[in-house]
């Protein structure tokens, strides 16, 4: 777990405590910081995540408020979206679906029993995050679940492009958590391309991904066609 995964895992019980749900709005940065003992840098980094999984929102100039179920001020996964001045959603679906169906046809000929194993250690990890209400707990298994494949697959060339706009396609991942009433569906996409992956078949593998992202783009508010698919 990272730094501004523990911060965010933090501020989540808080907002999921009697304090937090008795107020509203979180305190100021510089309090919430020495509070919790860590650096503005990463409180930041931690309240940009919990916005984009639809916890928390922000209003210039006002500050961060807690974002209730049903809030329609919460905005929409394209207002979350951090990185709207310069990629769209849909242009990084598009681009992450390219990406992460070569790694799940490398890793199906590559996966040995322990590396699908791992894999469906990280689907457990997020069916229990989502039966708690622990969003952070489910991003964070979801995004190990795919680091796995790309680890899996054993590209370097593959693996370095990942990590090199791997903040860019995690907020894409972060962004399709917001709405409680999908919030179980990854899951069962995990399952299939984990299903796929064991049968051998890459041409399955690949499918089942590409299912993944369009889904998981119109979880995100985005209709997404593949070309050519």
């Amino acid at each position: 777990m990272s730094t501004v995964d523990e911060i965010a895992r933090q501020l989540q019980a808080w907002i999921q405590g009697a304090e937090g749900r008795a107020a509203s709005k979180l305190p100021g940065q510089r309090e919430l910081a020495e509070r919790l003992g860590v650096s503005r840098a990463s409180l930041r980094e931690a309240v940009a995540m919990l916005e984009s999984l639809g916890v928390l929102r922000s209003e210039p100039g006002r500050g961060v408020f807690i974002a209730r179920p049903g809030d329609p001020r919460s905005g929409t996964a394209e207002e979350r979206w951090r990185f709207q001045a310069r990629y769209t959603l849909r242009d990084v679906y598009l681009v992450r679906n390219e990406i992460e169906e070569l790694a799940v046809a490398l890793a199906t000929g590559a996966a040995t029993r322990t590396g699908l194993a791992r894999l469906r250690k990280t689907i457990d990890q997020m069916r229990a995050g989502a039966t708690s209400g622990d969003l952070v707990a489910m991003a964070e298994a979801d995004r190990a679940f795919h680091a796995g494949i790309v680890e899996i697959a054993g590209s370097p060339m593959l693996r370095d492009l990942a990590e090199h706009v791997g903040q860019v396609l995690e907020h894409s991942r972060q962004v399709a958590f917001a709405d409680p009433v999908h919030l179980r569906e990854p899951i069962d996409e995990h399952e299939a391309i984990v299903t796929a992956m064991a049968s051998g078949s890459a041409k399955a593998a690949r499918k089942a991904m590409r299912n993944h992202i369009c889904r998981a783009a119109g979880r995100g508010g985005v209709q997404l066609e593949i070309p050519g698919a």
